[in-house]
């Protein structure tokens, strides 16, 4: 765009010279029609401007080192196009870094038009694309004026599972004593005489029929202790990525056992019930910047189990 006024503001002056110099007719012609020039662009370019409209497009969540993609879209209604669009777009993983970066788009005279950008998945985070602004140039190039845009977009990259080494066996060792279970099935049984009011399904009947004794197997199930997951994130992208990846391995591995948990960070405690308790709780914590917050310490005892998560050595580093 400078270049295209330099090269207008080279040719009007050239034609203000010639008029001076031979005061015609034909000059001052010349003259006006290059004052009038920028006006008539203007308006022939306007309508083409003000239909026009740039978005984002995306936000799905991903898996780390998954491709993953961010599509911004620039239409214009009306039939010619806008000479130029010029946008200006806002990156940052909102984990990691501390301040975004940007990055300037410039794309000629298209009235639909796409492009594809691919963020960076190899760290965890919300990554977030913002246009911070959106122009459309007249045919000549010398106004540069604002068309709406979209808000913005983000997706976040979850961690993968990694299992810590060594593997903690935290369904054993949070078990503690077995108890009648009111209702339901329970691969765990006891077997004990027939009382009155038994439903007939629990009667064990090849023992029944060798000891001439109704005997039925009662349902038992697992009282466990309080099993407390414990980390410390610091702003290293690898100790903070290893010890994530170890947390998401611990709770799928206690969510397919349908074991309930607290997540310890820093001063917050967090009841993890379930896949949707844990992605809540990850998502969250991806969109803020990464904290150094030690976690609380929380004493084992009788009735809880503490676990305390470690990056990996090689992630320290």
């Amino acid at each position: 765009m400078t270049g295209r006024r330099l090269t207008y503001g080279a040719a009007l002056s050239a034609a203000f010279a010639l008029h001076l110099a031979y005061g015609q007719y034909v000059t001052y012609y010349i003259l006006l029609f290059l004052l009038f020039l920028p006006v008539l662009s203007l308006l022939i370019s306007l309508p083409a401007i003000l239909c026009s409209r740039a978005e984002l497009i995306g936000g799905t969540d991903v898996q780390r080192n998954r491709p993953a993609s961010v599509r911004l879209r620039l239409s214009s209604r009306f039939f010619l196009p806008p000479e130029l669009y010029k946008l200006k777009i806002e990156r940052q993983n909102l984990f990691f870094d501390r301040k975004p970066s940007y990055f300037k788009v410039q794309i000629y005279g298209s009235q639909k038009h796409e492009q594809t950008f691919v963020p960076d998945t190899n760290r965890l985070g919300t990554v977030s694309y913002r246009i911070r602004s959106a122009r459309a140039c007249d045919y000549l190039g010398l106004f540069a004026i604002p068309i709406r845009r979209s808000g913005s977009v983000a997706l976040t990259v979850l961690p993968n599972a990694e299992a810590p080494v060594p593997m903690p066996d935290l369904i054993e060792a949070s078990a503690r004593i077995l108890k009648p279970k009111p209702l339901g099935f329970s691969e765990e049984h006891e077997l004990r005489p027939y009382r009155e009011g038994d439903a007939v399904n629990l009667i064990h009947w090849k023992l029944t029929e060798k000891t001439d004794t109704p005997i039925v197997r009662e349902p038992q199930e697992q009282i466990r202790k309080n099993i407390v997951l414990s980390m410390d994130l610091t702003e290293n992208a690898d100790a903070a990525q290893s010890a994530l990846e170890q947390l998401k391995c611990l709770s799928d591995l206690l969510g397919e056992s349908g074991i309930p948990y607290m997540l310890r960070y820093g001063l917050r405690t967090t009841h993890i019930d379930g896949e949707g308790d844990f992605n809540r709780f990850l998502k969250s914590l991806l969109s803020e910047p990464v904290r150094e917050e030690p976690a609380q310490p929380v004493l084992s005892g009788t009735d809880t189990l503490v676990y305390k998560i470690e990056p990996k050595k090689e992630a320290r580093s």
